[in-house]
This record gives C-alpha cells, sequence and structure tokens, in this order.
C-alpha cells in the first residue's frame, strides 16, 4: 500500500515503469515471435525426422513383404521397437485394421515352400485390438500418410500414419482390387523436442531480460538528469505560484522544451495577478448563470413530465398535426377515403348490475388494452371510447381496399382475442361477447380545437354518412358477429367469405341498406346465403 502511494505521487517512478512496460512489451513481443520461429524450426525438422524414419521403416517393411517372408518382417518390427528410443508405437495393420503378421492370414495367398509355410505357421497368434482411428481409415481411404500429435502413455507423441500400397509386384500374389495392403504407425516421443523447446525458450527469455536491465539503467540515469530533475524544479515553483507567489521565478538557461516550460511559467506568474481579479468576477457571473440555467432546466423537465402524461388523452394524429402547426384552430380537415369500425359491448347493461361500478371499469379496461394492439398492428386509430363502446378509424395511402382490409382484420382478431380473454379471466368476470359494425367511404377527417373558458380541446374524427352508418350497422350486430356495408363487402369480397345479411331500414337513413356478415374461417361450411 506504501508503494502504491509513492508511486501515485512520484514522476520519477511512473517514467520509470512506463519506460519498462514499453521496453517488456516491445522485446516481449519480439521474444515471443523468435521463441515462436524458432519453436517452428524445431517442430519442423522434428516432423521431418520423424517422416523420415517411418518412411525408411515402411521400405524395410516392403521389402520383406514382397519377400513373402512375414516371419522376417514380425522380428523385425519387434526389432525396430527395442532399438528406437524415440518410438512410443511401432504397429502395421492390415487394410481392414487387424493387426498384421498376428494370424498369419494373408500367408494363404502366396505361394511358399510347404515346410516354410509350416514353421511360419508355428509364429501364429491372436491379433490384438483392431484399430478404428479415424486417421488409420482416411489413410486407407486417400493412400496418403496421415499425421497427427496426440498424448499417449502419459506424454505427448507424434503419430504418424503411412499406407503401404499394393504394388504391381504384390498384386500377382494378393490381387489388384484393392490399393493399399497395410497402414503403418509410428509414434514417436516428443520428449527431446519439448526440452529443446524448454532450452530455446529460456535463452530467449534471458537474453531479453539482460538486454531489458541494460536499456532501462541506461534510460533511468539519462531522464533524471535531463528531465526529471528540471521537472522537479518547476513543480516546486508551480506549487508556490498556485499558493499565491506570483513572484517566484525559474532561472533556466536550457534551450530545449524543458526551458521553453520554465520560461512560459515564469511569463504565466506575471499575469496571474491580473487574471486572479477578473477570473473571481467570472466566477460570480458564471455562478449566477448557471444558477439560473438550473432553474430553466428543472421547469422544462417538468414541461416534459406534464406533456408525457398529456399526450396519452391525445390521439397521435392529433400529435402529428399539432407538429407541423401548434397554432392552427382546424388542421387538414379534408374529405378522405377511410373504413370506420364500431365496436360494442354485447350486455353492457347486464354487466353493470351484475359487477360493482369499479370492477365493471377494471373489466373494461382489461378487454380494452388487449385490443390496443391489435388496433395499432392494422394501422388504425382510436378516435373515441364510450362505456361499453369504440370508434376506430382506418386510413392506407395504399388505396381504399387496403384499409377496409385492415378493419376486416382486425374484427376477426379482436372476435378472436375476445375468446382467448374469456378463457384467461374464467372465475374473474363474467364472460363478454362484443359486436362489430365496418362501413367504408368518404368522410371528412381531420382534427378541430374546440375552444371554452376554461381552455380548449383538439378532437380528430371522421364526420359524415360513412361514419354514421356504420354506426347503425354495429346496433344490428349480435354478441360474436360483424356486419360490413356493401361499400367494404365489395372491397373485401376476394378476402373474406361474407354472408348476405339482407336489407335493413335504419335509423336517420332514407333508404333501406343492405348489410353482410363477415364469416371467420372455420365457420364457411355453415354459411347458407354467401356473396
Amino acid at each position: 500500500m506504501a508503494f502504491l502511494t509513492m508511486f501515485q505521487r512520484h514522476l520519477q517512478l511512473r517514467v520509470i515503469a512506463l519506460i519498462v512496460a514499453i521496453l517488456v512489451l516491445g522485446f516481449g513481443v519480439l521474444v515471443i515471435l523468435n521463441i515462436r520461429r524458432e519453436a517452428e524450426v524445431l517442430v519442423a525438422g522434428n516432423r521431418e525426422t520423424a517422416r523420415l524414419l517411418t518412411a525408411s521403416i515402411q521400405k524395410s517393411i516392403e521389402n520383406g513383404m514382397l519377400e513373402a517372408r512375414p516371419d522376417i518382417i514380425r522380428r523385425l518390427v519387434q526389432e525396430l521397437r527395442k532399438e528406437l528410443k524415440d518410438v512410443r508405437v511401432l504397429d502395421v495393420y492390415r487394410r481392414n485394421g487387424v493387426e498384421a503378421f498376428s494370424d498369419l492370414e494373408t500367408l494363404k495367398e502366396v505361394n511358399l515352400d510347404a515346410a516354410l509355410v509350416e514353421q511360419i505357421s508355428k509364429m501364429r497368434r491372436e491379433p490384438g485390438k483392431k484399430i478404428s482411428d479415424p486417421l488409420f481409415a482416411r489413410a486407407v481411404e486417400t493412400v496418403t500418410p496421415q499425421e497427427t500429435y496426440e498424448i499417449a502413455s502419459g506424454g505427448r507423441v507424434f503419430t504418424l500414419f503411412r499406407p503401404l500400397e499394393n504394388r504391381e509386384e504384390c498384386q500377382e500374389c494378393h490381387g489388384g482390387d484393392h490399393k493399399v495392403r497395410g497402414v503403418i504407425r509410428v509414434s514417436l516421443g516428443l520428449e527431446r523436442l519439448d526440452a529443446d523447446l524448454r532450452a530455446a525458450r529460456n535463452r530467449q527469455l534471458v537474453v531479453a531480460l539482460l538486454t531489458i536491465l541494460g536499456v532501462t539503467a541506461s534510460l533511468v540515469v539519462f531522464l533524471g538528469r535531463v528531465v526529471l530533475r528540471p521537472i522537479a524544479l518547476i513543480a516546486a515553483a508551480a506549487r508556490r505560484i498556485g499558493g499565491g507567489d506570483f513572484e517566484t521565478r525559474l532561472a533556466m538557461q536550457s534551450q530545449h522544451e524543458i526551458g521553453e516550460l520554465g520560461r512560459a511559467i515564469n511569463g504565466m506568474a506575471g499575469r496571474l495577478k491580473s487574471a486572479h481579479d477578473d477570473l473571481e468576477t467570472r466566477n460570480a457571473e458564471l455562478a449566477t448563470t448557471l444558477q439560473s440555467l438550473k432553474e430553466s432546466m428543472q421547469k422544462v423537465e417538468l414541461l416534459e413530465q406534464v406533456k408525457g402524461e398529456l399526450i396519452k388523452f391525445v390521439p397521435e394524429s392529433v400529435t402529428r398535426l399539432l407538429e407541423k402547426n401548434p397554432d392552427a384552430r382546424e388542421m387538414e380537415k379534408r374529405e378522405a377515403d377511410v373504413s370506420v369500425l364500431f365496436l360494442d359491448v354485447e350486455g353492457y347493461t347486464r354487466l353493470s348490475e351484475q359487477l360493482p361500478p369499479q370492477r365493471l371499469n377494471r373489466m373494461i379496461q382489461d378487454y380494452f388494452s388487449s385490443f390496443l394492439e391489435i388496433i395499432r398492428a392494422k394501422h388504425g386509430e382510436i378516435n373515441e371510447t364510450a362505456g361499453d363502446g369504440l370508434m376506430v378509424i382506418f386510413q392506407s395511402e395504399e388505396g381504399p381496399a387496403r384499409h377496409a382490409l385492415n378493419a376486416a382484420g382486425a374484427a376477426l382478431q379482436l372476435l378472436a382475442k375476445v375468446a382467448d380473454l374469456n378463457l384467461e379471466f374464467t372465475g374473474i368476470y363474467p364472460a363478454v361477447a362484443i359486436h362489430v359494425g365496418i362501413n367504408s367511404g368518404p368522410a371528412l377527417v381531420g382534427a378541430t380545437k374546440l375552444d371554452a373558458a376554461g381552455g380548449g380541446r383538439w378532437t380528430f374524427t371522421a364526420s359524415g354518412p360513412t361514419t354514421n352508418l356504420a354506426a347503425r350497422i354495429a346496433g344490428l350486430t349480435k354478441g360474436g358477429e360483424v356486419m360490413v356495408g356493401s361499400e367494404t363487402a365489395e372491397r373485401i369480397m376476394n378476402h373474406y367469405v361474407l354472408q348476405d345479411a339482407g336489407e335493413h331500414n335504419l335509423k336517420n337513413v332514407s333508404k333501406p341498406v343492405r348489410v353482410f356478415r363477415l364469416v371467420p374461417p372455420g365457420l364457411y361450411s355453415k354459411v347458407e346465403r354467401i356473396v
């Protein structure tokens, strides 16, 4: 802890630490690269030696095979295992993975003197465990040597699988229906290689350490005389000036950067007195300004908080229009083609008699809140809510058919959502049914500001016969039904199944109106009159 405190307070220690860190980093990278390069050379040399040794063993075995003398090959393999100290494993396998020269099965395929065959047959023994190494199979399949590093007998070994090709001179006895007679597996211990690698690494580390120590000592002496001592004098002068002694001066004769720094300190001390008084004045002004700014920011945060709460009660379309023209009284009130959806809860009066007002309000809130995501996904805007009802306006830049399809799709999804909520709220609320009416056509769409003595209120609506007819159609429906006007039916008939519900005389509508029932998917077979 004491050393850490001293390290933090003394620049000299920091500079020395920085120099050592740079040297360690630089030489460390070089040492790592040199160690890696030397290791690659040693590993490559070891690998090449292993390949040459394996090739020599392969040649000896092939010569014995050409003489059709498995007994000679078997003794050769045993002698090589004893003589070659670095060889941990030396085995020969037939191409089917069975140990070669053990059960002497291939002896039957060659023509030898009967007495010799009888003598060799006495050497027969049961083969060892059948090899299942993937590299063995790859060597047989590709007729190419395979190599790998692995752990065996508690140490690292370099293992080679070298195929014994079925040469022409071998095919006279063994046939030519295969390319490989067998595979030699040789595993060489890497203890000597690992020792060489450790020696090379240690040698590089010692050289790097001695170099770092020598360079560090030289740089420490140089920096102490040329840099650190003058900097210490400048620091002492700066502390006196910082304490209010503006008469302090440094005697700097050198022309390098540290001398320039000392002269700059002297010039600074001469100007600090006048600057100090001016700074005090400015600080007082700044404190006043900051206090005023802080109060303003608090007011802005309060206004933003109020805005965030109030925007919940303003339709999104009104919000967008207000951002364009905050002072307008009537914004973009224009005729547009829309689809208007009216939704009512079936038997609301009965529910209000069954449930306390707070619980009824909570139920309507839970159901209508679940409707909001569906309506937004279909690009609808809730114009108003009235107790048990919703009015939703659908518009689309893609054309009249698009918003009619959106309204119809939203209606069917709302019916499905009500069914899901009834299951979810079983035992909590009575089951609820809704009925929906949809009509499409032109309407006067826009936002209007209503002024009163106590303030104003913005509303966004679609007014006109299209909206009125949608409300009347909703009044015809029963729980779980969706009724649409003839204009809406014309637009969606190629996408949904509709049932003609006939003509109806509606309140405040001069002529009979033909309406259609929107059939949910899965009920098509029950419909009698289809458009």
